[in-house]
């Protein structure tokens, strides 16, 4: 995990999703999806419960056209926006 980003922040919660802690570094326009890091459902679906978990977040409930899925930034805006630590 980076020293810049702490586990519980989406970018560590992110990383750790995917089992590489260099994911936490990535740039905030990133895409989640297609392009960028091209997470598959199932991933999606762990992201969405550990953010949920970590942050209090549920970005399904509250999101659900999952907009919020589009980059790094615009999840870790999302979860701020909504009470929760990004």
């Amino acid at each position: 995990m980076s020293e810049h980003e702490p586990p519980g922040s989406v970018p560590g919660i992110l990383a750790a999703v995917v089992g590489d802690p260099a994911v936490a570094e990535l740039p905030r326009d990133t895409p989640l999806l297609s392009g960028g890091l091209a997470l598959e459902s199932v991933t999606v679906v762990r992201l969405l419960t550990e953010v949920r978990t970590a942050t209090g977040v549920d970005v399904a409930d509250l999101d659900l056209d999952l907009d919020a899925l589009a980059t790094i930034g615009t999840l870790t805006d999302f979860v701020a926006a909504h009470g929760g630590t990004a």
